[in-house]
């Protein structure tokens, strides 16, 4: 799927997403995606989200929220939705990233349904079987820098992104590129 040239993420696999913007890279991926989207988090903190104050950036009727009591359940939850293959895209919020074990099930569940699957960590990341690893910020002056930090397949970049409306739907544009050592 891609988010904005070069940036691709690959179907079939999970991708963890930190830093104050990660809900950005997450609206990107959405509006990339075909199809609905399910978006678990827990009951205290999804709360805050609201579908249409996102109409700017995606369709807020393709998101089915879940809400769960703790990290066990949203884990489930996701682990089931991606194994379902009726959403092309799972968004998982968790406080803490997931486990080796945690993320290897996830990435499973991915694998066998092509689906892609995006964990939102709030917190600091562990070892994991993520395919990749991204930091995303907000710059000074509007826009986001990302950075993959991971990448089983390819070299971690860093890019700065800014969202720009067309006629048709919102487009992610790549600003700058940079290779890291």
């Amino acid at each position: 799927m891609r988010l904005a040239r070069p940036v691709e993420l690959a179907r079939g696999r999970v991708h963890e997403i930190l830093g104050e913007s990660a809900d950005v890279f997450a609206l990107a991926a959405i509006a990339a995606a075909s199809g609905p989207v399910l978006w678990a988090g827990l009951r205290r903190d999804a709360g805050s989200l609201a579908p249409t104050g996102l109409q700017r950036f995606i369709d807020p009727a393709r998101l089915i929220l879940v809400f769960g009591g703790d990290r066990g359940e949203l884990l489930w939850a996701a682990e089931t939705a991606l194994r379902a293959r009726s959403a092309p895209c799972v968004i998982l919020e968790l406080k803490e990233g997931p486990g080796l074990r945690e993320s290897r099930r996830l990435q499973i569940a991915a694998e066998e349904s092509g689906a892609i699957g995006l964990v939102l960590i709030q917190g600091r990341a562990r070892t994991s079987a993520a395919e990749t690893r991204w930091q995303c910020d907000a710059v000074t002056g509007g826009g986001w820098d990302w950075v993959c930090t991971k990448s089983k397949r390819g070299r971690p970049g860093a890019w700065r992104v800014s969202w720009r409306e067309n006629t048709d739907a919102p487009d992610l544009v790549a600003l700058a590129a940079a290779a890291s050592a």
